[in-house]
């Protein structure tokens, strides 16, 4: 199990890193068991997720019943929390950063629960306003643009690359709208 203090301070770490301190990324172990134990993320951010997922559902007309759409998006959820490591074993290597990847990707994990924290918040908010839809989409670029740039400081910073962390954050990008059309589909 995962204690409160190491919690606070792969967060810590986290917030380091979304203000763009390159030292945020020593909060995070460099070993097999610290990437593993960032998984426990997942579990901090699921009541997030729930949030997030009712609300994009509300309003969304389909046929699947309330098993079936359990069951579809808690496998997103996991195959997501899993897809970008998995993909990353093979990216680090060919960048010449196997050594690097174990931190990497706990800092990575535990990041993610701020932004699921945040988008929620956001996603909250935007819904009980009623914001317009061309708010909506402006704000919707800024906050994705905001996250690439997260995603591409954390790569930089913890995989020590340049040029490719932008092509990293891409990537998790990209990976993260194929799954949802995949999801969506499934509804």
């Amino acid at each position: 199990m995962i204690t409160a203090p190491e919690v606070a301070r792969a967060l810590y770490g986290a917030w380091r890193l979304a203000r763009l301190d390159r030292n945020g990324i020593d909060q995070f172990g460099d070993t097999a068991e610290a990437f593993w134990r960032s998984f426990y993320a997942m579990l901090i951010a699921a009541p997030f997720y729930v949030i997030l997922v009712a609300l994009r559902l509300s309003g969304f007309e389909t046929t699947s019943g309330p098993i079936h759409i359990f069951l579809v998006e808690v496998i997103a959820y996991v195959v997501g929390w899993f897809a970008f490591p998995f993909i990353m074993l093979y990216v680090v290597e060919l960048l010449d950063r196997r050594e690097r990847y174990y931190r990497y990707m706990a800092a990575y994990n535990w990041a993610t629960v701020p932004l699921i924290a945040l988008l929620t918040v956001i996603s909250v908010v935007v819904d009980s306003l009623q914001v317009s839809l061309p708010s909506a989409a402006l704000l919707s670029f800024v906050i994705t643009s905001l996250i690439l740039v997260y995603w591409w400081f954390i790569a930089k910073v913890g995989l020590d690359i340049r040029g490719w962390a932008a092509a990293i954050a891409g990537l998790d990008f990209c990976l993260g709208i194929a799954l949802s059309q995949v999801t969506h589909s499934m509804l």
